[in-house]
């Protein structure tokens, strides 16, 4: 598993497990997200969304909890594309 895989997954199940990431994080973790294989690059787009909206979760708690679910499902796609 590469460093940025790795990065990728601790953070999905982060949020999932209802904590959060800043995109300043993203940003050092995986500074060069166009090197990502796809699973890894739309995951990371999931994270970069998520780090942007932290105002329309804070107001739509239903909202929060579907990219929560959300994260879930991107943790299952990397881990069973694994390298």
């Amino acid at each position: 598993m590469t460093v940025a895989r790795a990065f990728l997954v601790e953070a999905l199940e982060r949020i999932a497990d209802g904590g959060d990431v800043a995109e300043s994080e993203l940003d050092t973790a995986v500074p060069d997200p166009f090197a990502l294989d796809p699973a890894e690059k739309t995951a990371w787009e999931e994270l970069s969304h998520w780090a942007d909206d932290e105002d329309i979760r804070e107001r739509d708690e239903r909202y929060a909890a579907s990219k929560r679910e959300r994260m879930r499902d991107h943790v299952a796609a990397l881990r069973s594309h694994g390298r």
